[in-house]
């Protein structure tokens, strides 16, 4: 009769994104360490060049492993929110090599987890069959500008939540199974963009679940119109390029034709998810012109990006 080794690997690996880093990476990463259950879970922290202060935090968090990258993307130093974006997915993809985890999620430190969080991702996988499964996410910063970005980046990941195979799952709270993310490395093997991984899974049937069982909290910190402004016109320019690498050029002429209305249609589109959640409709009242802003500078992104789309190589 022969022993079968126990299995050392970690149920869970969370790879942390920094955006903001500072006091509020510091107050995720307590979120993380006072996690609760009976699980055993690893936390990657990537940092290069551009985020070096994250691993000076190494020594308060000797549970945690901080993963100097050192210079990347050639040393460079991001000139807009787009360039900036490029080292949020180089960083992930980079810790998603190094993670030993049966699976492997994604938070990012603006998103305070549930003191249950990886217990629930863990006993959810084990639950579903699907290969990817994003949480909730709710708003923590009750100011009606905080509100209104909450709107246009996380309204679709409001609880109530249950839906099966949904077009996008937030890469801010959600799960993989190891054998499906490793399944199409060659999609991140550089950069992890959420929306061409999760579409390829999606299309190859791996199945993707969203469920309000696991959610973190928005914890953004106050931001200038001037910040916010550039932000969503440079991260809908990334989506706009993604998307239009995955649609046949006329999809993409038709598209922009039709971004003059976009922004009405989106934010007629919240509003209505609002009421039927029954969530936060006051906010969104009071947060419309705010919210009908953001829209507009997202949509003037996007189009931006269709137009630089290039065709996906065959």
């Amino acid at each position: 009769m022969t022993n079968t080794p126990p299995d050392t690997r970690p149920d869970l690996s969370i790879v942390m994104t920094i955006v903001d880093g500072g006091a509020v990476l510091t107050r995720c990463l307590d979120a993380l360490a006072a996690q609760k259950g009976n699980v055993r879970f690893e936390v990657l922290i990537p940092y290069d060049h551009m985020s070096k202060e994250a691993g000076e935090l190494a020594p308060r968090y000797p549970q945690f492993k901080f993963i100097n990258l050192g210079e990347i993307l050639d040393g460079i130093v991001p000139k807009n929110p787009f360039e900036m974006h490029a080292f949020y997915d180089t960083r992930r993809a980079e810790a998603m090599k190094c993670a030993l985890g049966h699976l492997i999620g994604i938070i990012e430190d603006r998103g305070i987890p549930d003191p249950h969080w990886a217990e629930t991702m863990i006993r959810l996988h084990g639950e579903h069959p699907h290969g990817v499964i994003g949480g909730a996410v709710t708003n923590g910063v009750n100011r009606l500008w905080n509100w209104a970005i909450f709107f246009c980046d996380f309204g679709r990941y409001q609880p109530p939540l249950s839906a099966e195979n949904p077009e996008y799952v937030t890469d801010t709270n959600i799960v993989y199974k190891a054998e499906t993310i490793m399944s199409v490395r060659h999609l991140w093997e550089i950069k992890y963009q959420e929306a061409q991984v999760n579409w390829k899974l999606r299309d190859a049937g791996a199945g993707l679940l969203l469920t309000d069982e696991a959610i973190t909290e928005q914890h953004r910190p106050n931001v200038s119109v001037r910040t916010m402004v550039s932000e969503r016109v440079h991260w809908a320019r990334m989506f706009g390029q993604v998307r239009g690498r995955e649609i046949t050029p006329v999809q993409r002429v038709k598209l922009c034709l039709g971004m003059p209305i976009l922004p009405f249609i989106l934010f007629i589109r919240h509003f209505r998810r609002q009421v039927e959640k029954g969530q936060h409709v006051g906010k969104y009242i009071a947060a419309s012109p705010l919210t009908l802003f953001l829209l507009i500078c997202w949509s003037t992104g996007e189009f931006i990006g269709y137009v630089q789309a290039k065709p996906k190589s065959t």
